[in-house]
């Protein structure tokens, strides 16, 4: 009984398989909404340092152009990445 739970390599069958093909490479290429809001956030910061080390600024505009420009930059990016795809 305990022979047919035995590890055996002399017994295994070996079919010859062909190879898997090689798998698509992915795109490495950052992704445009990633840098755009790794942007956004080193913005934000520097902003809060320049505040805390005394600079005075309107900082609703600030924020008003910083997301109004992420938006622009999230757009044209998201253009240009579906006419490279496309084209």
């Amino acid at each position: 009984m305990s022979e047919q739970y035995e590890n055996r390599p002399e017994e295994r069958e070996t079919a010859d398989v062909a190879p898997a093909a090689p798998a698509a490479t992915p795109d490495r290429r950052p992704r445009v909404a990633t840098v755009v809001w790794g942007l956004v956030v080193l913005a934000v910061a520097l902003g809060l340092m320049a505040l805390g080390n005394g600079l005075v600024f309107d900082v609703q505009l600030a924020v008003i152009l910083l997301v109004a420009g992420a938006g622009v930059a999230l757009l044209v990016g998201s253009l240009v990445g579906a006419r490279r795809r496309a084209g």
